[in-house]
């Protein structure tokens, strides 16, 4: 499962971000360059520049002066007389014009020169190849696949006649470049440049744009795929913001700035020619990505939402809200009836802006036993003489006079939503002995109409505000219902030790466990069978008939005892078999309020403690303060070594720790003991030859070693098993040992000592591991892990 870092790292990594990545990418690549290249050259071309140029003359020549050589006996004389830069001789007046010798440059355009699109000049390709490229160059023709060239009309244009007869002047050629072409003849002036040939009007609008600066080239690749990114995430937060309608009309005003923006870069910029086709794509690829992708996620979301509902219709429990009054009224009595004792229980409703009560009547009677007609809240005995509303116990409340009603009127949050009447000498009875049990279930009972109201208000207004809803909103709301059910039910099996009994908010058991309801069959109690949505339905049982099977005494089994603690209540229950009943109320929080949302009972059996041998003597109960934990060996023994260490002023070393070293036992014992055998080992011992302590992890269990190769000299075998056998009465000098095998047996582990011959005595102390789960470790033999009298409680290792 990945984790949420790595979830954060890769978020990104979506279908609709990668779509908007493709879409970059495509633009940066830019595939479809053949209309990438048309593109380009509409886009010079729609930025012609109107301003006449100074830098070129069109001179157009008529076939009949080609025939009869004017082009070429007057046009060196005219250029040399002009003091023009040269002249561009277009095909097919060079055939005519071209030949002698001329001091400037006179070129014959070589083909393939022109770069063409859509049929117009857009540019030229390098003349770097050509013969004459240094000629070229002085003319000022260099390489240029786009230039915004000059509209036609704004191109100076001459006819060639009119040039050698003198009619205009030869000064119109000063520092121009002569642009001669084919043009027709007996035309008015104002119509040369449009009667000439082409390509010789698309050269000299191209050749005047590049001379006065036109020159464009391709923008870098990063522009477009910046753009397409920009835009594309402008696209995705529209559609996540505001819905597809939004997003596509952020697409259409990203497709209008890129023309706006292409048109502007165009008109300032050397290199911003974009490649508006493959731009447009990529952005295209990025929207259809976003719509599509976030299309199936809504999709995906719906499913998912239909799937929870049909998930939940097994568990649905009617909402408070969704009750109509007919069903909620009634439930309510019954509710009231099992946390309070009464002969006869009365429900009344406050509707909102009244003063007057509405009571909801049932089969024994209800409203006709009321002898108080008014039903006025604001006069006794709904409220004390002074209108204050309050519990009280009311004489002549009823018709039958001889029967008393504790009044309790149901206040939430300082306003009334309607009263409960207990009515009947029990009522009387149980008010006398616990008055605080009327207030608690009216307190509960008046949140739970307030509820109810509220639940109701904001429904309206809902429904007034999504007149014209969409189909889709009753199923979000729906799923939005079906997961408030299920977080009722993850609450319950949170609060229950095992979860085998739910009742709703008003005490009627909706769901049953197989145990639970044998258990209430063996306790006479009849249980229904569940429907076909596993539930019980509502009134079938009630949680005070599984209160009263307990048969422990109203008082310590009636449900206003759940409703007042917040950790619900724990019966003892002997038959069929010894158990626990606990029973918890489930509250939810809202607005500042809580209430109580519904009841989860569970049923936890009680095992009996296995019989105790008569030879075997039980170990004394230890102090609170030092309880039997799980703690690491490790750190215990190395902050003994180093008191030990500080006591004597002696070296006392420890072994690298191996392994976790989690045992169990009374840490605080341990603690003291070992740093007073340390102490008194360091301290007898040889200078120099300070006892080794080592620690590790074993197969069966937490070992300590200690080794002192001056501690035991001297010692005879008969006070070594003394010491194992009565560690409470160990001989002289040997107290210290005896205190630390007394430590180590009340944590259930064991010691022993081994005589090294010459090399002093071992000791070896081994603990439980601290494990989940608590199993008896022996070899495969059957033999226990450690001497035959001692069995080292451990969990077994792995073979």
């Amino acid at each position: 499962m990945t984790s949420p870092a790595e979830a954060g790292r890769f978020g990104w990594l979506r279908p609709d971000a990668l779509a908007i990545a493709a879409g970059a990418l495509l633009a940066a690549v830019a595939p479809l360059e053949r209309f990438d290249y048309v593109a380009r050259g509409l886009t010079a071309s729609s930025l012609a520049d109107a301003a006449p140029s100074a830098q070129v003359l069109l001179v157009t020549a008529s076939p009949e002066a080609l025939r009869d050589g004017v082009c070429a006996r007057a046009l060196p004389g005219l250029l040399e007389r002009g003091g023009a830069r040269g002249a561009l001789l277009i095909p097919p007046a060079d055939a005519f014009c071209a030949g002698g010798a001329a001091a400037l440059p006179v070129v014959r355009m070589p083909p393939g020169l022109l770069r063409l699109s859509a049929g117009e000049v857009v540019g030229f390709s390098s003349p770097s190849g050509e013969a004459r490229a240094a000629e070229l160059a002085a003319l000022g023709v260099s390489a240029a696949p786009w230039v915004l060239k000059k509209e036609p009309q704004s191109v100076p244009a001459v006819s060639l006649s009119a040039l050698a007869e003198g009619q205009i002047p030869a000064s119109a050629l000063a520092g121009r470049v002569a642009i001669v072409g084919v043009g027709s003849g007996g035309v008015p002036p104002q119509a040369v440049a449009t009667s000439a040939l082409p390509p010789a009007k698309g050269v000299a609008a191209v050749l005047g744009g590049l001379l006065d600066g036109g020159r464009r080239a391709s923008a870098p690749a990063w522009v477009p795929a910046l753009f397409v990114l920009a835009a594309g995430g402008v696209v995705w937060l529209a559609r996540r913001r505001h819905g597809s309608l939004v997003a596509t009309a952020a697409l259409f005003l990203a497709t209008f700035a890129l023309a706006a923006g292409q048109s502007a870069l165009a008109a300032r910029a050397e290199a911003s020619l974009l490649p508006l086709p493959s731009t447009l794509f990529g952005l295209a690829v990025a929207f259809a990505g976003v719509m599509i992708f976030r299309g199936i996620g809504v999709q995906r979301a719906v499913d998912r939402a239909a799937e929870l509902i049909q998930r939940a219709a097994l568990f649905r429990m009617q909402g408070v809200h969704t009750l109509p009054d007919e069903e909620f009224w009634p439930r309510v009595a019954r509710l009231a009836e099992q946390a309070h004792p009464a002969d006869l229980v009365l429900v009344a409703e406050l509707p909102a802006g009244s003063w007057h009560l509405r009571f909801w009547n049932d089969q024994r009677g209800g409203e006709g036993l009321v002898a108080e007609r008014r039903h006025d809240v604001r006069r006794p005995p709904y409220s004390s003489e002074q209108g204050v509303p309050a519990i009280r116990l009311a004489r002549r409340f009823l018709t039958k006079q001889d029967m008393p009603a504790v009044v309790v009127p149901l206040i939430a949050f300082g306003e009334i939503e309607g009263y409960v009447f207990f009515c009947g000498p029990v009522a009387e009875a149980t008010y006398s002995r616990e008055p605080e049990r009327a207030e608690h279930v009216g307190r509960e009972l008046a949140l739970l109409l307030r509820r109810k109201r509220l639940a109701r208000t904001a429904q309206a207004g809902g429904v007034e505000a999504r007149a014209g809803h969409a189909p889709t909103d009753d199923l979000v709301e729906g799923a939005r219902v079906a997961l408030d059910d299920l977080q009722l039910f993850g609450s319950m099996l949170r609060n229950a030790p095992v979860g085998l009994l739910y009742a709703d908010a008003f005490g009627d058991v909706r769901f049953v466990a197989p145990e639970f309801a044998k258990w209430l069959r063996a306790r006479d109690v009849t249980v229904p069978a569940e429907s076909a949505s596993s539930a019980l339905p509502p009134g079938s049982l009630t949680l005070g008939d599984v209160l009263g099977a307990t048969q422990a005494g109203s008082a310590a089994v009636s449900l206003s005892s759940v409703m007042a603690s917040d950790d619900g209540i724990e019966l003892s229950v002997s038959a069929p078999e010894p158990a626990v009943l606990s029973v918890r109320p489930l509250r939810r929080e809202s607005d500042g309020s809580s209430w109580i949302a519904g009841y989860v009972a569970a049923l936890i059996p009680v095992k009996q403690p296995a019989p105790v041998s008569g030879n075997v003597r039980p170990i004394a109960a230890r102090d609170a303060t030092d309880p039997l934990c799980a703690f690491q060996l490790g750190d215990v023994v190395a902050e003994a070594v180093a008191s030990a260490a500080r006591a004597t002023g002696r070296a006392v070393r420890l072994e690298p720790i191996r392994g976790a070293t989690h045992a169990l036992g009374h840490r605080g014992e341990l603690a003291q003991v070992l740093e007073a055998f340390l102490t008194d080992v360091a301290g007898r011992g040889l200078p120099g030859h300070g006892p080794v302590v080592s620690v590790r992890e074993a197969a069966h269990g937490v070992q300590l070693s200690i080794l002192d190769v001056g501690f035991g000299l001297g010692l005879p075998e008969s006070a070594l098993q003394r010491v194992l056998t009565a560690p409470g009465a160990a001989p002289a000098g040997l107290e210290p040992l005896g205190r630390l095998i007394l430590a180590v047996e009340d944590s259930h582990g064991h010691a022993e000592l081994k005589t090294n011959d010459g090399w002093g005595i071992t000791l070896t102390v081994t603990l439980l591991k601290a494990h989940p789960r608590v199993g008896v470790a022996a070899h495969e033999g059957g033999k226990p892990a450690a001497q035959q009298n001692v069995i080292a409680i451990g969990r077994a290792s792995p073979k």
